[in-house]
């Protein structure tokens, strides 16, 4: 169907607007509103001042397609896991052979060379099962 808008002739496909009334329960000059805004037809004032007053504020999801930076997560100093990998690396470093022993991270890595070879361990603490 065609419509006027602004002096402009618009086609409208009949099953839009007949779709649009059903599902949502609206005249058909409503349905015919919302496509118009919908494709950029038709500028709503309120819309536009609404859209302004939002991106002043700053929050909630940005209307501009801008990402806002993640902030790192906190973690947690783990004592019984460095008293592992402490201990772990006491051991190895006092067995005959090994060479070039050096801690890479201390709640989880502990890297060395034992006859020619190189080796890392890496210390994982599992989560309890969810129930």
């Amino acid at each position: 169907m065609r419509y006027k808008v602004d002096g402009k002739n618009i086609s409208i496909p009949d099953v839009y607007i007949d779709t649009q009334m059903k599902k949502l329960g609206i005249s058909r000059q409503e349905a015919v509103d919302m496509y118009l805004s919908d494709e950029d037809l038709v500028v709503n004032p309120e819309v536009i001042a609404l859209t302004q007053k939002a991106k002043a504020a700053g929050t909630g999801a940005k209307a501009t397609g801008e990402k806002t930076a993640r902030k790192p997560p906190e973690r947690k100093p783990d004592d019984i896991k460095r008293a592992m990998i402490a201990g772990l690396a006491e051991y190895i470093d006092g067995v005959d052979g090994v060479s070039g022993l050096e801690v890479t991270n201390i709640e989880r890595m502990i890297a060395f060379e034992y006859d020619g070879e190189k080796y890392e361990l890496t210390l994982t603490r599992k989560r309890k099962p969810k129930k």
